[in-house]
């Protein structure tokens, strides 16, 4: 990830308002020390909320500020402490805390108080607009690696299937579409490892069948028909591995009802292919 990347992924904001975790604070604080353009990307993020603090703050109503520092005015200071008899045990005269002091807190508490709840107001906005964006960076982070997780998955199967391919101790048998096929486009492949007797079917062009139907291989073995399995036609590289036949002098492809039947639906025959010495 460069350094722009890493900008526009949220860490800013989140390290700015205090949602990073320890980690992620110490590798921006790090970042910012290396990378001039994060540690600007912080202080800018820091401006722009100073900023609209300001510009979205409220004053208060100014016939309040009027009656609040009216009543000031006209109310004497009373003293808190009577300085007419001086204290036995000291030589200097106490001091003297009045009321008017005390209302001067008291408003510049109020206008504190209205400044920090239109902060708090702000910044809890705030906090919930990149919570979001925090969970979405989450959600778009788990998608990716599911992702790229079934892309591994679909590279190990090409692996080994270009692997079974280049064997060659591995007889490749072609079975094309027969005269009487349903669809005459119809083309698929039989890899026959002929020490081991496994059988490894691609499916290079059969139609989508229905959901109560699949297709089944066949293996001709002295002229009757031996099930090799069943099998469905998937999208991408379909290379299925059927069961094991110990010997044949052909193969055929028809569909039959889902899960296979005892003898082939000559009448539903997609493809054949002979097998050659």
């Amino acid at each position: 990830m460069n350094t722009q990347e890493y900008i526009s992924s949220g860490i800013v904001e989140s390290y700015v308002l205090g949602l990073a975790s320890q980690e992620e604070q110490l590798e921006f604080e790090r970042m910012s020390s290396l990378h001039p353009e994060v540690k600007a990307a912080r202080e800018a993020f820091e401006t722009a909320l100073e900023k609209q603090a300001l510009d979205e703050a409220v004053a208060p109503p100014a016939h309040i500020k009027d009656k609040i520092f009216a009543a000031i005015a006209n109310e004497p200071d009373q003293p808190l402490i009577n300085t007419s008899t001086p204290s036995i045990n000291t030589m200097e005269q106490a001091p003297v805390i009045t009321m008017g002091w005390l209302r001067y807190a008291a408003v510049a508490s109020v206008i504190l108080l209205l400044g920090s709840t239109i902060l708090n107001f702000y910044f809890f906005n705030q906090y919930k607009e990149y919570s979001a964006k925090y969970d979405q960076l989450v959600s778009n982070q788990s998608q990716m690696a599911s992702a790229n997780q079934t892309l591994q998955t679909k590279l190990q199967d090409y692996e080994s299937a270009i692997n079974l391919i280049k064997d060659p101790q591995m007889a490749i048998v072609k079975m094309p579409a027969v005269a009487t096929s349903p669809n005459p486009a119809s083309l698929a492949t039989v890899y026959w490892d002929t020490r081991s007797k496994d059988v490894y079917m691609l499916v290079n062009n059969l139609p989508q069948a229905s959901s109560d139907k699949q297709y089944q291989l066949w293996a001709l073995v002295d002229g009757k028909p031996v099930d090799a399995g069943v099998f469905d036609v998937k999208e991408g590289l379909s290379f299925i591995k059927m069961k094991n036949i110990p010997k044949a002098q052909a193969f055929a492809v028809t569909l039959e009802k889902h899960g296979g039947s005892e003898s082939p639906t000559m009448t539903a025959l997609y493809v054949l292919g002979k097998i050659t010495s």
